[in-house]
């Protein structure tokens, strides 16, 4: 059984595998997957059975002062993909965003797929940001309302 719990330090090398695995080039290096847990430590959540990680999602505060969070990264191993197990940690994510006004997250529109999840959970388009990372990588920004 799967259970989405709080990382440890032990998890950041698993977390780190599943961020490769997923975004490649674009993922996060090691490096800040470490000072994310230092930092973030209760936003940082894993997608755990026993010992082994099959995704997770980071989710921190916002700098702006206006209430948002923003899921930093969500990610599932592939050979866990098309099992819920995104779902479950979208949902927890919003879970735990109550108190924000808004959870903000970025996609690749070519990612037709999470696209579809997240829109499916409410999330709607704020931006279309082209050249979000490098020239020719663009990213939509989507939010959800979060408060009542």
């Amino acid at each position: 059984m799967v259970s989405i719990v709080q990382a440890t330090k032990a998890d950041l090398k698993c977390i780190y595998n599943v961020e490769t695995e997923a975004f490649g080039s674009h993922g996060y290096p090691a490096f800040f997957i470490r000072q994310a847990f230092d930092c973030w430590a209760n936003g940082l959540l894993v997608a755990k059975n026993e010992d082994q990680i099959f995704g997770y999602v980071l989710q921190v505060p916002s700098s702006n002062h206006q209430g948002d969070a923003w899921v930093l990264s969500l990610a599932v191993s592939k050979q866990a993909q098309g099992k819920g197990l995104g779902k479950k940690l979208l949902e927890t994510a919003i879970k735990n965003a109550k108190g924000y006004k808004r959870l903000l997250l970025t996609v690749c529109p070519k990612n037709t797929g999470a696209y579809a999840l997240y829109q499916s959970y409410g999330f709607y388009l704020v931006e279309e940001e082209q050249d979000y990372f490098d020239i020719g990588e663009h990213r939509l920004v989507l939010a959800l309302d979060i408060a009542e």
